[in-house]
């Protein structure tokens, strides 16, 4: 290997931990790693032999099933949590709508970045259970259990997103290296 590969894989290796550390708090990390090796791998497939291509296809393919479940998760974990609280079905799902539509919210009206999406998000899983609660056919008062279980549920599925971030970050930069 060339001390120009070893440069570059030094400085996606760099990169792309730096992606890890921001997924927890709400950027798509994992995804924009993914994105740099897959614009590395075809930018530089027609300039080297393609047994020195950066990422292989199976390196792309374990990252993006890594990112792949670590969304899954962190969808589902709002709704667990509020089921875990004590939540109707329609509680949980509320729990899962709410949470996405104040990601989008929190995004637009907070403008600082990260911070409004994260707010946004655990207030969506919040109002989503209270409303799925209420149509449920719960009062306020019965709805505030599963919408504090919705809010730490959303803030672990959050959490839980690294360690697939990390599992994608591992493979890529072991590839880039060997």
């Amino acid at each position: 290997m060339m001390w120009a590969q070893y440069l570059g894989a030094t400085l996606f290796a760099l990169f792309g931990l730096a992606c890890v550390v921001v997924t927890p708090i709400g950027l798509p990390g994992t995804w924009i790693m993914i994105g740099v090796a897959g614009t590395v791998d075809a930018v530089v497939m027609g300039t080297w032999p393609a047994q020195q291509i950066p990422f292989g296809m199976n390196a792309l393919l374990i990252a993006v099933l890594a990112g792949t479940a670590g969304e899954a998760l962190e969808f589902v974990a709002g709704a667990l949590g509020a089921k875990a609280g004590g939540a109707s079905r329609k509680g949980a799902i509320g729990s899962m709508i709410g949470s996405v539509v104040g990601l989008v919210i929190g995004t637009i009206f907070i403008p600082i970045p990260l911070v409004g999406s994260a707010i946004g998000a655990v207030a969506g899983a919040i109002v989503g259970a209270i409303v799925g609660e209420k149509i449920h056919g719960r009062d306020i008062k019965d709805s505030l259990k599963p919408a504090a279980g919705a809010a730490i549920g959303r803030i672990l599925g959050a959490l839980s997103k690294a360690p697939f971030a990390l599992i994608a970050w591992s493979v890529l930069a072991w590839d880039a290296f060997t």
